[in-house]
């Protein structure tokens, strides 16, 4: 890649096109709906990722990418507007900007910036019959201090256009680059980024339109008019995502806890132990429900998972209703087995008993218990 102040510079001579017709000015697919996006979340391993491959199946739906880790993630959009409209502390927003950047370049391909890492990872994966997060999560304890990616934003999106819309969106938010950086007591930052003040409502406007630049060539080629994005942290995050597109649609997939909490455990990105995982899933319930009434209520709706294995056709149909479209999901793709539903028959009774007392009021509203 070129140096980081030459793509800022080319970034400003870049233009994102919107094409929704050809030469003949006939329409080539709807029109685009950029300001009303579908924001799905969940406590992780609730189903977002079933819901959100329901909705691509739709033509009026676009899903680029699974789970956009440059939104409400840590280091994403959220922590840009929440610093970038508070106090102006130099060295804090350039190290907003930094984190952003560098979380930005690190989603740009899938594996590690150093070849030799890459070999490794292939070679476990053909060697081991290992699959690729199987493989990177031994590379990356192998050499900790060397960042790798198993989520490669960049390369669904297109690496020229990721790119251009990242760099586009650093040069409104940055007042000045010192490419020689400074040094202070943090050491030498370099290069360092220099912020640009805006009020709330300003850096919002700019954040959605970094995702509309980014999401619109991808819409236009699906001949979609929406996009979507399956975050599951977007579900503790929606009163921020509802400031950002007031025109958005969410929807909340539930699962009942046990059994998120007993998925939990087997996941490479969280810890084999059983009462912090329930632990977790309490307290991410209850941000919920503390956010919940922050939004209108036609913006937001709840589905159950074990809902939309065992009464597909009456679910979709009201996913259709709240979404304003016609239902015409293909819901081939839905397969109770890997659903697992139920799978917390197994789990230890003392800590099912736990998330019984933690969740237990919350669990009675969603009919999981009597």
């Amino acid at each position: 890649m070129p140096s980081l102040s030459a793509e800022l510079r080319a970034a400003a001579k870049v233009r994102i096109v919107y094409k929704d017709r050809d030469r003949h000015g006939k329409r080539i697919g709807p029109r685009m709906q950029l300001d009303r996006p579908v924001f799905i979340g969940g406590t992780g391993r609730s189903g977002t990722s079933i819901m959100a491959n329901l909705l691509n199946s739709h033509a009026d739906f676009c899903l680029p990418v699974h789970e956009n880790k440059l939104i409400v993630e840590h280091g994403g959009l959220r922590d840009i507007v929440e610093n970038l409209s508070g106090r102006y502390e130099i060295n804090r927003l350039h190290a907003i900007i930094q984190g952003f950047l560098s979380r930005a370049q690190r989603m740009q391909q899938f594996g590690f910036p150093v070849p030799e890492l890459n070999h490794r990872l292939n070679q476990l994966r053909d060697g081991q019959k290992l699959n690729f997060q199987q493989a990177f999560e031994i590379v990356q304890r192998e050499n900790p201090d060397i960042p790798g990616s198993i989520h490669a934003i960049g390369v669904r999106f297109g690496i020229e256009h990721y790119i251009a819309c990242i760099n586009a969106f650093l040069l409104r938010v940055v007042a000045h680059i010192a490419p020689d950086g400074i040094v202070g007591a943090d050491g030498l930052l370099k290069p360092f980024f220099v912020a640009r003040t805006f009020t709330r409502e300003a850096i919002l406007a700019e954040c959605g339109r970094f995702l509309d630049e980014l999401y619109a060539q991808p819409v236009t080629a699906a001949g979609a008019s929406r996009w979507i994005d399956d975050t599951p942290l977007n579900f503790v995050n929606f009163d921020f995502l509802h400031a950002l597109y007031p025109k958005m649609k969410f929807i909340h997939m539930i699962r009942d806890p046990r059994d998120v909490a007993s998925s939990f455990i087997n996941q490479t990105w969280f810890p084999s132990d059983q009462p912090l995982a329930v632990s977790v899933c309490a307290a991410m319930i209850r941000s919920y429900r503390a956010l919940k009434d922050s939004i209108p209520a036609d913006s937001l709706l709840e589905v159950r998972l074990e809902d939309l294995v065992t009464k597909t056709d009456e679910t979709m149909a009201t996913v259709a209703a709240f979404l304003e479209v016609e239902n015409r999901f293909d819901t081939k793709m839905i397969s109770s087995d890997k659903a697992n539903i139920g799978r917390s028959r197994d789990f230890d009774a003392a800590l099912t008993g736990a998330v019984n007392r933690e969740l237990g009021d919350w669990m009675r509203l969603q009919g999981y218990l009597e």
